[in-house]
């Protein structure tokens, strides 16, 4: 059988787990297209001789909150916001490719197309590097169109199309640099129906408030299991002087 300060100390340590998830989802609570992480748990029952009675819990992978965020419009030519369900594909500095609804798009000196925190935008064709131009468009379909340097306005040109997939959620894992993975990345194909909205970027799907009730919440319930080991504690003291004085 469990003692009571065993079950206080192991409840106040996933409270706390908890409560470090729940902040930094607050911390991303302005990050572009970020999606929240969610808290899971179970019981898990002792085996063996004297334990057979016990139980504890286990902090089980980590969920993510695949719901889209809010799109809001900033005129911005390069800013995109994924409408519905879908992801572009990414490939970060080290060359692994990853799903992404972030959209602040940025063309790098030397034709690369990226967006906010380094990753490269990838395309049907593979990594998006673009030719100088003097234009440059994206279509609700992705398509990425630009007037080359030195021509007129209407020598308007399709360089790629944004290589758009919506695998099943269920396939999808969230790693702890924050990047959304799929078990067979390389397995996806574009999806027609995904589309875009230009000049626009998808928000954070924290919700501020909700997160800071949790906070809350969570920080009373670490303070109640605090008490309870306290408590514990005096009682173990006290059972000790009264065997003390037998």
């Amino acid at each position: 059988m469990q003692s009571l300060i065993q079950l206080s100390s192991i409840a106040a340590r996933q409270t706390l787990d908890a409560q470090a998830l729940v902040s930094n989802n607050l911390a991303n609570a302005n990050t572009t297209a970020f999606k929240a992480d969610l808290y899971q748990a179970s019981s898990a029952y002792l085996h063996g001789g004297a334990l057979e009675s016990g139980a504890t819990t286990m902090t089980l992978e980590h969920g993510v909150d695949f719901a889209p965020g809010n799109v809001t419009y900033t005129g911005n030519d390069l800013d995109i916001a994924i409408n519905g369900e879908g992801w572009m594909q990414a490939l970060t500095p080290d060359g692994e490719v990853v799903l992404s609804r972030r959209g602040d798009l940025r063309v790098q000196p030397d034709g690369r197309l990226m967006d906010g925190v380094g990753n490269q935008i990838m395309g049907e064709g593979g990594p998006i590097a673009l030719p100088e131009f003097s234009s440059l468009s994206i279509g609700t379909d992705g398509t990425i169109s630009l007037v080359p340097m030195g021509e007129p306005p209407t020598a308007n040109v399709a360089i790629d199309r944004l290589m758009l997939v919506n695998p099943p959620a269920a396939e999808l894992s969230k790693g702890l640099d924050g990047a959304i993975r799929h078990q067979d990345v390389g397995g996806l194909t574009p999806d027609a129906s995904v589309q875009v909205a230009v000049g626009a970027l998808e928000t954070s799907n924290v919700n501020p408030v909700a997160a800071m009730v949790q906070m809350i919440e969570l920080s009373r319930t670490f303070e109640a299991h605090v008490k309870a080991m306290k408590a514990a504690d005096e009682l173990d003291a006290s059972s000790s002087s009264l065997m003390k004085l037998e």
